[in-house]
C-alpha cells in the first residue's frame, strides 16, 4: 500500500540556479529533460515560473505556470459569468506538472493542484483571473478530471487535451458550503498594498 504524504510535509521553492534538479526523473522524459535544461532559461525570459516540490530534502514534483485565457465560447455555460461581455477569460495556465517516479500516487500531484489554485486564488486579488487552465496529455485527463477541470468545449489539440477550471466558481460554492467561510482564510478578498 502506498502511503500519502501529508501536505503539510511538503515544501515548495522556486526554482533557482542554486538547486541541483538533475537527478528527477518521472514517466515524461519530455517533462524530465524541460525541468533539467529549460525550466531556468524560461524563466529568466519571463516566460513561466517553476515551483518544486521538496519531500525530506528531495524534489519530489515540479510544476511550471504561465498566462493563459480561454475563449468564452470553450467553457461551460455554468461556469464564468453571463453578464460578461469579452470573448475571453483570464486564466493560469498550467504548462508543466510532474511527479518524480518514484513518488507517484502520494498525493504530490494533488498538493501541487492545490497549490496552483491558491497561487490563481492570490493572483486574482491582483490582476484578473478566473480560469485554471492545462493542456493535458490524454493519460493524465483523469487525474485532472479527478479535481474538478473539465474538457474545453474547443477542439482537440494535436496531442493534448484542453482542460479548464472556474477555480472562482468552486471557491464561491465552497464558501457558501463552509463554516467558518474561506474567506477567513484568505483575508476576505481584501487586496493587499
Amino acid at each position: 500500500m502506498t502511503v500519502r504524504i501529508p501536505f503539510d510535509n511538503l515544501s515548495f521553492s522556486v526554482l533557482t540556479e542554486d538547486i541541483d534538479v538533475s537527478s528527477f526523473r518521472c514517466g515524461e522524459p519530455d517533462l524530465t529533460e524541460f525541468l533539467i535544461e529549460d525550466a531556468l532559461e524560461n524563466q529568466a525570459a519571463r516566460l513561466s515560473v517553476t515551483r518544486l516540490v521538496s519531500y525530506e530534502g528531495q524534489i519530489v514534483g515540479f510544476f511550471t505556470l504561465t498566462n493563459d485565457c480561454i475563449i468564452r465560447k470553450g467553457i461551460s455555460d455554468d461556469d464564468g459569468e453571463e453578464w460578461y461581455p469579452y470573448p475571453h477569460y483570464p486564466a493560469l495556465k498550467i504548462a508543466r506538472l510532474a511527479t518524480h517516479q518514484e513518488f507517484e500516487g502520494r498525493g504530490v500531484g494533488r498538493a501541487m493542484l492545490l497549490k496552483t489554485v491558491a497561487i490563481a486564488m492570490r493572483l486574482s486579488q491582483y490582476v484578473g483571473c478566473r480560469m485554471i487552465t492545462v493542456d493535458s496529455k490524454p493519460k493524465s485527463e483523469g487525474f485532472y478530471l479527478k479535481y474538478g477541470f473539465q474538457r474545453a468545449l474547443m477542439k482537440k489539440k494535436k496531442d493534448t487535451i484542453p482542460l479548464y477550471r472556474d477555480f472562482y466558481r468552486s471557491y464561491q460554492e465552497a464558501e457558501r458550503r463552509m463554516s467558518p467561510p474561506l474567506s477567513v482564510f484568505d483575508g476576505g478578498g481584501r487586496r493587499e498594498p
